[in-house]
């Protein structure tokens, strides 16, 4: 049987929630140079860190389980007319931060399985024939880590 990830666990997830937000944008993980031709979300892995060992029995066998937490974003990018743009991002940021945070297979995949917190957004517009914008939205997710065993 082969060993599961549940970092990649939680990032395949976490593609398939952000796509159904909105299913007529395009979904894409870690591409940073796409054409202004459509509309994309994109999830981008982002960082991780362990933030500290399970207490109890050890084994000298196998390392101690650690928590680690991972700070993925996903990012909506989209073309509109300018007055359009702003609502339509903060829209789609409200619908992604519930969608996510209320997700049974996503919290499955935590720490207690509610190890998952909204981090923050940040929103970019550029102004041409029409003004085109992105949100990203970042969530810190808290897994425990398992080197050698299953997941």
């Amino acid at each position: 049987m082969a060993l599961e990830d549940p970092r990649e666990a939680i990032l395949a997830r976490l593609l398939i929630v952000a796509a159904d937000v909105d299913p007529t944008f395009e979904a894409r993980r870690n591409e940073t140079g796409l054409p202004d031709t459509s509309k994309y979300v994109v999830l981008f892995d982002g960082d991780e860190h362990a933030v500290g060992d399970i207490p109890g029995r050890r084994s000298d066998d196998e390392p101690p389980p650690q928590i680690v937490e991972m700070t993925p974003e996903v990012q909506f990018r989209l073309a509109a007319k300018a007055k359009d743009v702003g609502t339509a991002l903060n829209l789609l940021r409200i619908k992604l931060i519930a969608a996510v945070l209320m997700d049974p297979a996503l919290r499955a995949l935590t720490v207690k399985r509610q190890s998952i917190r909204f981090a923050g957004s940040n929103t970019a517009t550029e102004r041409g024939r029409s003004m085109e914008g992105g949100i990203g939205v970042a969530f810190t997710f808290a897994y425990l880590l398992r080197p050698g065993r299953e997941a």
